[in-house]
């Protein structure tokens, strides 16, 4: 049900604009994510083992949106839309894999769609919220704010109430790269965040609460969905009343906190030291 495929350094995988009725999970090596502008290749993102990509084949029948090619010597697992159902019971952690992405995909399109709703015809947006940006979907681009070659800023989450420090696994939790998602530690297999903090009744946190994004030098907040949102420096972003953000940080670090107001669940972003 799952071919395993070799590919040497410099060969392309799949190609922008090809047809595709394939996904692939990197279990070895390193690829990186191309689309063509101008005529010339414009780097979206490195992809390392345990990375899927070309998984919106399994969904539509569209062209492929990027070119991903092989940087190091790679092996990929290669999944074929039509053997998904008998993959599932051969390799289940492979198509879940896929399809955590795929949700993931589903709700950030959601996301960008209420972003256009709160913008309105004229893009004019309450104080601290931007204007949405198009979105670059590339197959796979968790990298996409980390240019090939530039150096990665490390920043830190870190628990300010007992409460916030006892419920992360790390604190605090240290990360280079954007987005980074946040959401309540579950067992659900279809949840995949980056830093997944511990909550109980009565819940604070969703599974799929928020994430922490960079946009033109400047850290801030997007919802994905929570429902209860969350508070960045003061400001509401995300929940029932509130559009999904991004909300920036008003300096180089901020306040982020999970849930109402009143929760216990505060945390420092901040530039690491």
């Amino acid at each position: 049900m799952i071919t395993i495929r070799q590919y040497a350094p410099g060969e392309a995988i799949i190609k922008e604009h090809e047809s595709g009725e394939t996904a692939f999970l990197i279990e070895r090596g390193k690829v990186e994510v191309t689309m063509e502008s101008g005529g010339k290749p414009i780097h979206i993102a490195f992809l390392e083992a345990g990375a899927t990509f070309g998984e919106m084949s399994m969904v539509d029948d569209s062209p492929r949106s990027a070119t991903v090619t092989a940087v190091e010597d790679t092996l990929v697992r290669e999944i074929h839309r039509d053997n998904i159902f008998g993959t599932l019971k051969e390799n289940p952690d492979a198509v879940v894999k896929l399809l955590q992405n795929i949700f993931e995909r589903l709700r950030e399109a959601n996301i960008r769609l209420a972003q256009l709703e709160c913008a309105g015809p004229t893009h004019a947006l309450r104080p601290g919220i931007a204007a949405p940006q198009p979105a670059i979907d590339a197959e796979a681009a968790p990298e996409r704010f980390n240019p090939a070659g530039e150096k990665r800023q490390l920043y830190s989450i870190e628990g300010l109430t007992p409460q916030a420090v006892e419920a992360m696994s790390d604190n605090p939790f240290n990360f280079s790269t954007f987005p980074i998602k946040i959401g309540r530690k579950s067992n659900d297999p279809l949840v995949s965040n980056h830093l997944e903090i511990s909550d109980r009744d009565p819940l604070q946190i969703s599974r799929h609460h928020v994430s922490i994004v960079c946009e033109h030098g400047k850290i801030g907040v997007v919802d994905r969905g929570s429902k209860l949102g969350a508070l960045v420096d003061g400001t509401r972003v995300g929940g029932k009343k509130h559009g999904p953000g991004p909300v920036f940080f008003s300096g180089a670090e901020g306040i982020l906190v999970l849930g109402t107001d009143a929760s216990p669940y505060r945390y420092k972003v901040m530039k690491a030291s």
